[in-house]
């Protein structure tokens, strides 16, 4: 049988296809760290992580994203990635994301309930991701 040189990588919110797209490796946010993806990987079924999301295109070109959570889905085809929000790198809007950081650190400094903390440290790690990657660091 012969080996493809590409899969298909699709990256999909409740509001949008954000990517989709042949690719020759990539990189996914996992609960259980980053995996590493080439065509012909083994089927697999996880869970997402907040991260970055790194691709290569069939020319060899890296871009990125912004991964917040989900699912995804290897197959022989491809990569199916369901998150609850994403963003390619030169989409981010850094300023809402430093908003977002300054909001999170409010709060955490503030007496609020461990569930409401919870939640600010999630939202902490979204908007830092979000400003690492647009700053063009990972």
């Amino acid at each position: 049988m012969e080996q493809k040189n590409f899969f298909k990588l699709e990256l999909i919110t409740p509001e949008q296809v954000v990517i989709h797209q042949e690719v020759s490796s990539a990189i996914i946010p996992t609960v259980q760290g980053p995996i590493g993806i080439l065509p012909g990987h083994v089927p697999l079924l996880g869970v997402g992580a907040i991260g970055v999301l790194k691709a290569y295109d069939t020319s060899n070109k890296l871009f990125q994203a912004f991964v917040e959570s989900g699912f995804f889905m290897i197959t022989r085809e491809g990569v199916t990635i369901i998150a609850r929000d994403a963003e390619l790198q030169d989409q981010i809007d850094v300023e809402e994301a430093y908003a977002e950081k300054g909001r999170a650190q409010k709060i955490l400094l503030s007496t609020q309930s461990a569930e409401i903390k919870e939640q600010a440290r999630e939202d902490l790690l979204r908007a830092e991701t979000k400003i690492t990657l647009a700053r063009g660091a990972d």
